[in-house]
């Protein structure tokens, strides 16, 4: 086999290999688990959840979420929709 038939399936193999890579990456990077958010009363692709009487969210499985009541619970589908809404973000 030629070297440059080499070159291009040693490029072929690094391709496949950065691709792979980067949908794993995608795959295990969710902020959380979204039935969580689910049993809080929340739609589906919800994966942070604030009150209506605080400017503060959360994910969904962290512990101050729980204390929200479920009348006030505000649900949001990205970091962009509540920070859009004057919401700050608050880690677990």
């Amino acid at each position: 086999m030629n070297t440059h038939k080499k070159l291009v399936i040693a490029i072929i193999i690094v391709l496949i290999l950065i691709i792979s890579f980067a949908a794993y990456l995608l795959i295990t990077n969710k902020p959380e688990n979204t039935s969580v958010c689910e049993s809080l009363g929340c739609p589906k692709g919800t994966v942070y959840v604030g009150s209506v009487n605080s400017d503060k969210y959360y994910v969904c499985d962290c512990q101050y979420s729980k204390r929200i009541k479920p009348e006030n619970i505000m649900c949001f589908s990205t970091d962009n929709e509540a920070l859009s809404k004057n919401y700050t973000k608050v880690d677990c």
